[in-house]
């Protein structure tokens, strides 16, 4: 049995209880994230028109630069393992709150929360992979980060369709914070056995040494450090990039799945008005989210009596809930196939890849394909072929993708993982959305004051964002080819070592010994 589990992990004998300790831990880490993702988006979705999102990410980097911040401030001070365990408890212990702000705290509640699920994972997950990172040398993680990363995508599946029963569950629903709560402390007690696991590295002593003689450093001294070393900064860059790409993917998609499924609600539960007001009557049932909620019964009962329509405020109350299951289900089901080719591309694909072809083509796979999904929406596009643009992307991201970044983090030092890491995946990656945002909210103010029609905004839109994976793909590219020559020094028995950490490196980021 510990043979076959070895040669399905790429894990020895020694190294076989830390790496699924390691994998248990994704697993439950995603398992509780996607209990929450497709609830923020519906409960979103449900409350505000969908044109909103550019402005919420407006603020959402700001956030989590402060987050990432608080967290690196405390790491200065305290030992790394510990702050990463009382995180995720107060994380914990805000989701639960999060179950009755729903429930009683309106609109407000409902950005409150689109904000913290937004940010709290950029923390959570980063810091988890930072462990990982810190537990297993480069030469392990090729053997088995593809693994690990399956925890995570397995873990996305599961989530997926538990958040699915939830939605469908008229007495579960209300709670699905708690489980996604109970996931992320089953999460916590895997990662403190496999902590527990942990060998020392070689490079122990010497860090230890500088942590030892370490002054603190200026409030800014943790960014700047990031940016002077390459290696790390070109890590950086493909994440913010990586992030501007899904965000344009998410706003362009979340359009219309909210559109379409809207309709077809409209059409279920006011048949009758559907018969005989058409487009008019779906304009004003779509518009009610726009408006203040203590508006909304006044329009709905002028409404009701102007074109004889029964019962129109409880129909219309049926209207919201049954949307937003609906739209609950669709980002559920797109997860959980994102998942089921994420799971074939790391038993059937990643190992193969990482061994025998390099992390520089690893981390072209991507790109490559987030280039052919922008070309696509420039032209006239179904909401089936938008749903598998979605799950391709997804699974190429959160799988194959996300296995490669963590090697390239493994070759790096504890200050990177947990430092520099938390900044790359919280404030660059939401810089990335805000990017995006930006880049939405300017191409549509010019479509407006030159009266364009709204397809040649989005293409000038999308224009941007082509540019910005040409961007990405070459900034990725030099981490994986210095990788990849780091570690064929290596394997020459000539000096490797950490990548990108320190100010005695060469032009190349790689450490000189």
């Amino acid at each position: 049995m510990i043979r076959l589990l070895c040669t399905v992990t790429g894990a020895r004998e020694d190294e076989l209880r830390q790496v699924l300790y390691s994998f248990s831990a994704l697993f439950f880490l995603l398992l509780s994230y996607y209990v929450i993702k497709p609830l923020r988006n519906s409960q979103f979705l449900s409350d505000f028109d969908p044109n909103y999102l550019p402005v919420l990410m407006l603020v959402v980097p700001l956030i989590s630069f402060v987050v990432t911040k608080v967290f690196n401030f405390f790491c200065d001070r305290m030992d790394k393992f510990q702050v990463i365990v009382r995180t995720y408890l107060v994380l914990m212990a805000t989701k639960v709150a999060f179950t009755w702000i729903l429930q009683y705290g309106g609109k407000p509640g409902t950005v409150a929360f689109y904000f913290f699920g937004s940010v709290y994972f950029l923390l959570a997950l980063p810091t988890l992979w930072g462990c990982i990172n810190d537990f297993f040398m480069p030469e392990q993680g090729e053997r088995v980060f593809g693994f690990v990363q399956l925890g995570a995508t397995i873990g996305g599946i599961a989530g997926s369709k538990v958040s699915g029963w939830i939605a469908d569950s008229a007495t579960l629903g209300p709670y699905a914070t708690i489980f996604s709560a109970g996931g992320m402390g089953i999460a916590l007690l895997f990662l403190i056995l496999a902590a527990g696991l942990r060998r020392p590295r070689p490079s122990d002593a010497v860090v230890a040494a500088q942590v030892k003689n370490k002054v603190k450093g200026a409030f800014w001294s943790d960014v700047m450090g990031l940016i002077k070393l390459r290696y790390v900064r070109s890590i950086a860059i493909m994440v913010s990039c990586l992030a501007c790409f899904t965000t344009s993917l998410d706003f362009l998609s979340q359009t219309v799945i909210d559109r379409r499924m809207a309709h077809k609600q409209y059409e279920e539960t006011f048949p009758e008005v559907s018969s005989r007001m058409g487009e008019d009557g779906y304009k004003f049932f779509y518009g009610l989210k726009s408006m203040p909620r203590d508006k909304v019964d006044e329009a709905l009962n002028e409404f009701g009596m102007k074109n004889d329509v029964h019962d129109c405020r409880e129909r219309y109350g049926d209207y919201k809930r049954s949307l937003e299951k609906r739209m609950r289900r669709i980002f559920s089901d797109v997860s959980f196939y994102q998942g089921v080719v994420g799971f074939v591309l790391l038993t059937l694909v990643a190992r193969h890849i990482f061994a025998n072809l390099g992390l520089s083509v690893a981390v072209s796979m991507l790109p490559a394909f987030a280039l052919i999904a922008v070309v696509a929406f420039a032209f006239p596009i179904e909401i089936l072929t938008v749903e598998i643009l979605l799950v391709v992307s997804g699974s190429l991201n959160y799988a194959l993708n996300n296995a490669t970044k963590e090697i390239l983090y493994s070759a790096t030092t504890e200050e990177t993982k947990f430092k520099h890491k938390p900044l790359i995946e919280g404030p660059f990656m939401r810089l990335g959305d805000q990017t995006a945002s930006i880049m939405k909210l300017c191409t549509g103010v010019a479509a407006t004051a030159l009266a364009w029609n709204a397809d040649a905004g989005d293409r000038v839109f999308l224009a941007f964002t082509f540019s910005l994976v040409l961007i990405w793909w070459q900034a990725i590219l030099y981490a994986g080819r210095v990788y990849d020559k780091n570690r064929a020094a290596e394997r020459k028995g000539l000096p490797g070592g950490d990548i990108g950490i320190s100010p005695d490196s060469d032009a190349t980021g790689v450490i000189i010994e």
